[in-house]
């Protein structure tokens, strides 16, 4: 009889996508993304559960960071694949999760139904137990543990961490379980890149996106996914789409399931272009988190909704975002060639020149003029070499990066001090954080 005692940990980082913001949304053009060191973690585990009558496959998640708890149960009826909610707390980038793992696992690999169903016969259940560091939330440990601050997000990438954290924890668990039922041998892996069997690694990818997509109710370029799931690097998106209109858990999309693993696992993850020696450059990042916040969702459509109106024959090929691309060009090139990081100080500078511009003609802050003058201040410190507002930009961060950030640490406190005192309705605060070198970590108890 097979020993259900399996325990998969899976870490997932926050992002930074320190340039090609809304660039990468054209599939020709590129970006660049950091990793660090805020962690979404995922403890998954079959464990013994006492079932009520009628009571189908359960599936149990408790967010240590909510202090919340869900309850799915799994059914599996005329070839296709349902989720009910026990308790109506909805949180749809975790039932999203749950659902997309076990329909794509059950389409690569085995079909989970008579697994469940054993393992309800043995009075087991699935569980998973999820933590947040709080740095995702605010710059400020006490208000997080406190629960007066997780309306409010940091801009790390939280939501893409949470989904990464579950897929890979999940997906690794039915994984590793069949083998063990199997008398299988197991693999030795550490994180998403070690593990061997491509197809399980492009498994956990698609499913990862899918979950993204569908709780956005849009397609992305899914840079915060793939950047959490692998590591940091020069960013292009894939060039197809998984589609998400109108999209069910039933056997109409299992061949677009398959297709699209297929292309994951031959044509995408081979040309992931990694940055390995940004631990040889010593290299260090902070983020000043802005608490008012922006929504990004609103950024983006309001971004290219002017871009398209620009266009001449592709998104983003009018002047000054032509422009903006020259210059992450060649800041990527500085990636790409391992030369001098310090000049990614002047190109930074040129970066957000254009950026404002930018901002000034499609009426978004992409750079808000309130936080002009702090990111000159920073980029004018000794070893700061790169200064902006990621992503999509607005109030939600900036990001410092440069050498030997702990001489300058006073400085930049004493510049966010500063700011503070003469903005009365708008604050900044430092989040110290570390580049990580890996994605998602995983950690496994068989």
């Amino acid at each position: 009889m097979i020993n259900e005692n399996i325990k998969i940990v899976t870490k997932s980082p926050g992002k930074c996508l320190i340039c090609g913001g809304y660039l990468i949304l054209n599939k020709n053009k590129k970006g660049v993304v950091i990793n660090i060191d805020t962690y979404m973690e995922s403890k998954c585990e079959i464990e013994n559960y006492e079932y009520r009558e009628n009571e189908e496959f359960l599936i149990k998640i408790y967010s240590d960071y909510e202090k919340q708890e869900y309850n799915y149960n799994i059914i599996f009826k005329d070839n296709s694949l349902n989720i009910i909610e026990e308790k109506k707390n909805e949180n749809k980038w975790i039932k999203n999760s749950i659902i997309t793992c076990i329909f794509i696992y059950s389409i690569i690999f085995e079909n989970l139904e008579n697994n469940f169903k054993e393992l309800k016969k043995k009075s087991k259940c699935i569980s998973i137990i999820i933590n947040s560091d709080y740095r995702f939330y605010s710059y400020n440990k006490e208000k997080f543990e406190n629960n007066s601050c997780k309306s409010i997000k940091t801009g790390l990438g939280s939501s893409s961490a949470l989904i990464c954290s579950i897929n890979s924890s999940l997906m690794n668990l039915f994984y590793l379980y069949n083998l063990k039922k199997n008398n299988l041998i197991i693999p030795q892996f550490s994180n998403i890149n070690s593990i061997q069997d491509k197809k399980l690694k492009s498994s956990i990818l698609v499913s990862s996106i899918l979950s993204n997509n569908l709780s956005q109710n849009k397609i992305g370029s899914c840079f915060d996914i793939i950047s959490s799931l692998t590591g940091n690097q020069i960013f292009q998106q894939m060039p197809y789409n998984l589609f998400i209109d109108n999209f069910q858990f039933n056997e109409k999309n299992i061949n677009n399931i398959k297709s699209f693993v297929y292309e994951i696992e031959n044509n995408y993850i081979n040309k992931i272009e990694y940055l390995n020696d940004l631990k040889d450059k010593n290299l260090n990042i902070s983020l000043i988190s802005i608490e008012s916040g922006s929504d990004t969702r609103i950024f983006v459509k309001n971004v290219l909704d002017y871009a398209k109106k620009n266009m001449t024959n592709e998104l983003f090929d009018d002047k000054l975002f032509s422009n903006l691309n020259t210059i992450c060009e060649d800041i990527i090139s500085i990636f790409q060639n391992k030369k001098d990081f310090n000049l990614l100080k002047e190109n930074c500078i040129k970066y957000r020149k254009i950026l404002q511009e930018i901002s000034k003609e499609s009426k978004v802050e992409i750079e808000p003029v309130l936080l002009t003058k702090l990111l000159d201040e920073l980029i004018s410190m000794e070893n700061i070499i790169y200064s902006i507002c990621p992503g999509a930009g607005g109030y939600d961060s900036i990001v410092v990066i440069g050498k030997e950030l702990n001489e300058n640490f006073n400085n930049i406190i004493k510049c966010i001090n500063n700011f503070n005192n003469n903005h009365s309705n708008i604050k900044a605060y430092i989040i110290q954080t570390k580049i990580v070198f890996d994605g998602s970590l995983i950690n496994y108890n068989i």
